[in-house]
């Protein structure tokens, strides 16, 4: 079955179950990501991390930047995050397809979503996701994601490849680049 255009909700309806990976768990598309962040980092770089899972990317690169704030559905993953005591990484539970999602400060100069479409209950509240990145996002800065988990989805969610992805940057107003391998970025340009 394939992603409704309108859930006829506000506020998204769940889809799905949702797994914790505050377990330590870390995805193969999470890890690739990892990978490609430290030619993208420098002392002044803000990140937000949608679906912190066990915090790593935190726990690995949080005294290399200014500031890590991450969203998460799931209370145990936001536990673990506030168990770390890192100075300048915060977590909040929330949907990032939700209206709340809004309330996040922004800029950020990367924006880390390793499944953006996988748990989308419907194109609207899709499409209100990413256009809210693209708010989010400082001149220069990049949304990445990574192949594998942009083309997994849950029954009734969103896939995405290489070709939808572009599209999708075109649609914001973005450029579309591969950064390292299998991780793909939709870059805002300077104003």
């Amino acid at each position: 079955m394939g992603c409704a255009a309108d859930c006829g909700r506000d506020d998204p309806a769940p889809l799905g179950r949702s797994v914790s990976f505050a377990d330590g768990q870390v995805s193969p598309d999470q890890a690739r990501i990892a990978d490609a962040l430290p030619a993208l980092l420098g002392p002044t770089t803000r990140i937000l991390h949608v679906g912190v899972g066990c915090s790593d990317l935190a726990l690995r690169f949080a005294p290399r930047v200014a500031r890590i704030d991450g969203v998460t559905i799931m209370p145990d993953e936001r536990d673990v995050a506030e168990a770390l005591g890192l100075p300048n990484y915060r977590v909040l539970t929330m949907d990032k397809h939700a209206r709340a999602f809004a309330a996040l400060p922004g800029p950020y100069d990367l924006l880390i979503d390793n499944n953006p479409g996988s748990f989308a209950c419907c194109v609207k509240h899709f499409e209100y996701t990413m256009r809210r990145y693209r708010d989010l996002l400082a001149p220069g800065g990049r949304l990445l994601t990574e192949a594998r988990g942009a083309a997994w989805r849950q029954a009734g969610g969103i896939s995405l490849r290489w070709r939808h992805w572009a599209a999708e940057g075109r649609k914001l107003g973005l450029t579309a680049e591969h950064v390292d391998g299998t991780v793909w970025a939709l870059r805002k340009d300077h104003a």
